[in-house]
This record gives structure tokens, C-alpha cells and sequence, in this order.
């Protein structure tokens, strides 16, 4: 393809300092290794590390690999005529043989790394090793989500977990990208006591506060321990009116309780729910963790037909009844709902028109039966989805929030969000497709193959005459996403084609558009907003060019979708680009896809040259759930 050509050899040549003035572009670079493609396979027994050096002459450089297993090896090599090479494990003494990990390079040709100073000598990529079943992919890192516990229940240092965790988080706080962002710690040691309190509250998800209560009684609504906030303890500010002390004007951060959004809760859910099948690095929890996010995320879903939005301060008042789902919850287990614990902020919207929380909660509960069939929570989780579809592909009809594309054809809210909704049917279709589902008054109940088959039509008869259905990058994403998975869900049905065709359409035409020049000094494998035939990346009132990784996420999830369905290698090109990109092969030279399993959530080009060079710290559950959701659909055969 012309854009992996020109994007890939744009950043091989690209050493200029000038050009990103805020980035110390290292004297070292390892992105050689990650194009075209960080994903390394198996079959060969080995893993070429390639790099250059700015310097021409012959001089030695380190070379150090991390493994997801938590262990660590370096040597020295010697680049001649700019170049350097090994390969890994067998020039690494001691490294375990080659196997599904993940392996974290770092290279520097200063004396030793992560010594002050050296930053500008130091780089990193992420490669990924894997095989050609499901069973050999490798276990993907999960210390940003994770609650320390292992299976057989013991915590923190004592942990499974803990001698992989330590060393991965150790290695994360010390690497280029959280020093670029003015995070790292070069320092820091996850078994010093002051350094584990601040990694709960500052580099986790997980709700520490509450892990360890008595949990036979739930927490007002909440039900059970498992609980992923949506952004760190330290983020917490004004704009949530529930502050522990009653005082709105006490800004601590600590003074604000954490909550978590539905769709962030059931968008790590998916995720948890897909990674059941993998070999696992550590003999953790995850299986009884993803139990109880279920229960809390069960719990989040209204059973009356009362509505239970209030009005708003502006006098707008939604309409919420049976099946719909709450907006979130705080950690204490109170509900966010505007007017009793809700945003101080009227501005924030995310509740109206239906949410962009009902279709992400379908899909987390779609996922959850599909891992667990005849579990515990199975019945309940099969009621809910029943209702929720309700909710959504009928009573919102009524209430502007879905409308009818055609006769008896139904699209909930937009193309984003139906798609969402489609893949959590599309998945409890797979083990339950003579679920009965309701969608009319006085008719009797459909199977949930059937009601499959229609709002899959319904996301065809919804798209533009253009060919796609809205300018946005992650709406469209999942629609296509959504298409290509009904096709292999249900091979037989009579407009199997006719989705491919629809979605196979639109992709062509997004991955055709090119971004603006005038906004761009190289190349990109990121997907912005239409702008007639092209796109933009211009976001926000600062008129800077951003790229956000959730986005990076859903079209990985896309178009891996869509290569299984057609074997159109242009597909699968195109997901190696952003990975490449994710794991390394940025301007930055950092890992944006980290050791803690999370993903940054955006880039900025802040002074316009083209040439993004702004990485903030702003670990985010939506890039992270999203990229590795999209990362397991490209590496699952």
C-alpha cells in the first residue's frame, strides 16, 4: 500500500530535533524492529532486534529485553555504519526460549540506562510474539486493571502476580514514555511501601479503597468488589459534586469520590471476558474479577418501567424506563444520575439522548455469556439483554433516541453505537441464538438470531448514499466492525453479502482518505474526521492536531474483523500500521501501548509543524480496552 510505504519510510528518515522541539529524538532508535509490523511469529524460533545510531561510526549499544513474564536481559552489540542487530533469545544468555509474550526492547549507546541525562540516548518498541491458534497468543499485561489477587487469594507482595507485576511496573515509570510526559520515576520501586500506596492511587484503575471491605453486604448499589474506576484516584476534581466532605470548595482530590462509567465498566469487561482463553502468565483472578464487574454491571440496569431520569437544572428531563441502563456509579455505590450525585457540570451530556453507555452495556453483557454460558450469573445476564434490546430497539423509538430506517427495521442512536449493540447480540448469539427478545407491543417474542439478522439490515438501510454513515472515525468503525462480525456469526443468512458489500465500501473509502498536508509533515495511519473527501485531525477549540488511540483501537478491531471475513490482506496492512505506530514507531520513539497493559488516550501536535510532539500522561480505560479489544481480533485466526 502507498501509505504504509510513504508513512514508514517518512519516520526512518525522520531525525530532525528541529522539527519536534518539545521531544528529545534519541541518538539511538529501535523503530526498524517495529516496521513493518511489531508482530513477530513463532514458527521462526527467533526475534531479530534491529536499530540504528545516529552516528555513522562503529560503537557499542545496549540492548536490554523484558519479557511479559517479568524477567530481564541485556547485552551489548556493536553498530557498524550506523546499524545494529540481534536477535533474541539466542544472543541473550539465560533468556527462556521463545514462547507467546510480549517482549519490551530498550536500546541506548549512552553507558547505562535510565541515568540522568541519558534520555535523549534511549529508545523502546514493544514486540509481540505469537502463533498461528488461539491458544498461542500471548497473555497480555494487566497490572493498570488488576486488584493484586491471585486464585487462590492472596494479595499484593504475596501475590501471583507480583514477581511479573514489579519489574513491568518498575520498567514502565522508568521508560521514555512516561519521562517524556513528565511522569516517570527512575527510582521507583513498586515493593518500597510510599511507591505502592502512589502507584494505587496515581498508575491504577482498580478500587483499592474498597477491595478488602466485607462483601457479603454490597455498597449501596454496588454489589461487589470488582470495580474499575474510570480514571485514577488523583484525577478527581470539581466538576463530580460528591465530595466525601460535603465541600464543593475543598479541591483535594482526595476529597472527591471515584466512580466509574458504564461504558468504561463493560468496555474492560469485553476485554476480560475475551482474554479467558489465553495461557496465562500468572495464576491471577481474572475469571472471579470479571464475575463481579458483571454483578456491578447487572446492577447498573434499571428493571422498572418507572423512569428514573430526574429533570435536569435546565428543565430537560430524559426518559429512561425498564432496561435501560444507569450512566455509572460512584465507588460508594451511588448511581449517577443528574440532579442526586450527578456532574456539577451541566455541559457534560454523555446521559442524553440515550446515552453512549446502553449499547457498550449490551455488548459487555454479550461478551460475558458468550465466555460463560452456564455460569452463575448466566440467567440474569440473559434477562438483561432481553430487556436492554427492549429498551433500545423499541420503547427509545418512541422517544426519539432510536428510529425505524425502514419498516421493522430499527437503528439504535447512530452507527457507533448500533454497532456496539450489534456486536453484544452478535455475541450472546453465539450460545444463546433462541433467546427470546421482544421488540413490539402485543407480538410475540423473536429469536435472537432473527433479531440479529434485522438490526444488522438496519445498520445497511442506515448508511449514507455515500457510503458511509457520519463523519466520525469511531462511529463508522464499529458499524463496519459490527457488519463483518454478523457475517461470520451467521453464515447463512441471505444478506450475508449484502453486509460485507456495505461494510467493505466504507472501509475502502476511509482508508482512502488522506489528511490535510497543511496539517501534516508526514504520512499517517490514523483515521481523523471527514472532511469532504479527505479527513482532519484538527480536535477541540485549540485548533491542534490530535490523534486518540481509542479511535487507533476500534478500526484495529474493524478491519481485523473484516480481513478474517474477506482475506483481503490491504485490511490487515493497514492494522499493522497503527500497531506499529502503538508499539513504537512514532515520533516519539516510546511505547504508547505500555507495560501496565494501558494505552495513552491521545497526541498533540502543539506547535503546528505537523509533527506531533506532545505526550501527556492521560492513561484512559477506553484506548486501553479498545486497542487490546482490537488487538486480539487481529491476532486470533
Amino acid at each position: 500500500m502507498k501509505l504504509a510505504a510513504t508513512f514508514l519510510a517518512a519516520l526512518l528518515l525522520m531525525p530532525s530535533a528541529s522539527l519536534l522541539a518539545d521531544v528529545a529524538i534519541p541518538t539511538v532508535s529501535l523503530q526498524p524492529s517495529v516496521i513493518p509490523s511489531p508482530v513477530k511469529s513463532l514458527s521462526a524460533g527467533t526475534v531479530e532486534i534491529r536499530g540504528t545510531v545516529a552516528d555513522p561510526g562503529e560503537r557499542p549499544v545496549r540492548v536490554r529485553v523484558s519479557t511479559s513474564f517479568g524477567d530481564s536481559f541485556d547485552i551489548s552489540v556493536a553498530a557498524q555504519s550506523g546499524r545494529f542487530s540481534c536477535q533474541f533469545p539466542q544472543d541473550f544468555p539465560g533468556a527462556r526460549p521463545l514462547a507467546p509474550m510480549l517482549l519490551y526492547v530498550d536500546a541506548t549507546d549512552a553507558a547505562n540506562f535510565e541515568a540522568d541525562g541519558t534520555l535523549e540516548h534511549q529508545a523502546e518498541v514493544l514486540l509481540i510474539v505469537t502463533g498461528d491458534t488461539r491458544g498461542e497468543i500471548p497473555d497480555l499485561p494487566l497490572a493498570f486493571t488488576d486488584d493484586f489477587v491471585d486464585a487462590a487469594g492472596r494479595k499484593d507482595a504475596e501475590s501471583a502476580q507480583w514477581p511479573v507485576y514489579r519489574p513491568l511496573v518498575n520498567l514502565y515509570l522508568r521508560s521514555r514514555g512516561p519521562r517524556l510526559a513528565g511522569f516517570g520515576r527512575v527510582d521507583f520501586d513498586l515493593a518500597r511501601p510510599v511507591d505502592w500506596d502512589w502507584f494505587k492511587n496515581t498508575g491504577t484503575l482498580y478500587d483499592f479503597a474498597h477491595r478488602d471491605r466485607d462483601w457479603s453486604q454490597p455498597l449501596g448499589h454496588r454489589v461487589a468488589a470488582g470495580f474499575w474506576q474510570a480514571v485514577w484516584n488523583t484525577w478527581f476534581n470539581a466538576s463530580n459534586d460528591h465530595p466525601w466532605d460535603g465541600n464543593l470548595a475543598n479541591r483535594d482530590p482526595r476529597n472527591f469520590r471515584p466512580y466509574t462509567f458504564t461504558n468504561d465498566l463493560a468496555d474492560i469487561l469485553v476485554l476480560y471476558q475475551m482474554r479467558r482463553g489465553l495461557r496465562r502468565a500468572v495464576a491471577d483472578r481474572r475469571d472471579e474479577l470479571s464475575r463481579e464487574a458483571l454483578a456491578n454491571l447487572l446492577a447498573l440496569q434499571h428493571r422498572s418501567s418507572k423512569n428514573f431520569a430526574l429533570r435536569e437544572k435546565s428543565g430537560r428531563q430524559e426518559r429512561y424506563t425498564a432496561g435501560a441502563f444507569h450512566y455509572g456509579m460512584f465507588t460508594t455505590g451511588e448511581w449517577l444520575t443528574e440532579g442526586t450525585g450527578w456532574f456539577a457540570n451541566p455541559e457534560f451530556g454523555d446521559h442524553r439522548q440515550g446515552g453512549v453507555f446502553n449499547g457498550r452495556a449490551v455488548w459487555g453483557l454479550g461478551e460475558s455469556l458468550k465466555a460463560e454460558p452456564d455460569g452463575k450469573l448466566a440467567p440474569q445476564t440473559r434477562q438483561a439483554i432481553a430487556l436492554a434490546l427492549q429498551f433500545c430497539l423499541h420503547d427509545a423509538v418512541q422517544q426519539g433516541y432510536a428510529r425505524e430506517v425502514k419498516p421493522g427495521l430499527v437503528f439504535w442512536r447512530d452507527a457507533g453505537e448500533h454497532g456496539y449493540l450489534l456486536l453484544g447480540m452478535l455475541a450472546a448469539c453465539e450460545v444463546a441464538p433462541d433467546l427470546p427478545v421482544s421488540l413490539a407491543n402485543g407480538k410475540s417474542p423473536r429469536t435472537l438470531r432473527d433479531a440479529c439478522g434485522d438490526a444488522l439490515d438496519a445498520c445497511v438501510a442506515a448508511v449514507q448514499p455515500s457510503g458511509v454513515w457520519t463523519p466520525y472515525p469511531d462511529q463508522d468503525a464499529m458499524a463496519i466492525a459490527a457488519l463483518a462480525t454478523g457475517a461470520r456469526v451467521l453464515p447463512q443468512h441471505p444478506h450475508r453479502e449484502a453486509w460485507l458489500k456495505v461494510a467493505r465500501f466504507a472501509a475502502d473509502d476511509w482508508m482512502a482518505a488522506k489528511a490535510d498536508s497543511a496539517e501534516r509533515a508526514l504520512p499517517t495511519p490514523h483515521f481523523g474526521f471527514r472532511k469532504g473527501r479527505g479527513m482532519t485531525h484538527f480536535m477541540g477549540d485549540d485548533h491542534r492536531v490530535r490523534f486518540t488511540f481509542y479511535v487507533d483501537g476500534h478500526w484495529l478491531h474493524a478491519l481485523a474483523k473484516l480481513h478474517n471475513a474477506t482475506g483481503d490482506a490491504c485490511y490487515r496492512h493497514r492494522c499493522h500500521e497503527l500497531l506499529s505506530y502503538l508499539c513504537g514507531a512514532n515520533p516519539f520513539h516510546a511505547r504508547l501501548f505500555n507495560e501496565l497493559g494501558a494505552v495513552y488516550n491521545f497526541v498533540t501536535d502543539n506547535d503546528g509543524n505537523g509533527i506531533e510532539d506532545r505526550l501527556q500522561h492521560d492513561l484512559y480505560p477506553e484506548s486501553t480496552a479498545f486497542v487490546q479489544i482490537g488487538l486480539l481480533h487481529l491476532l486470533s485466526p
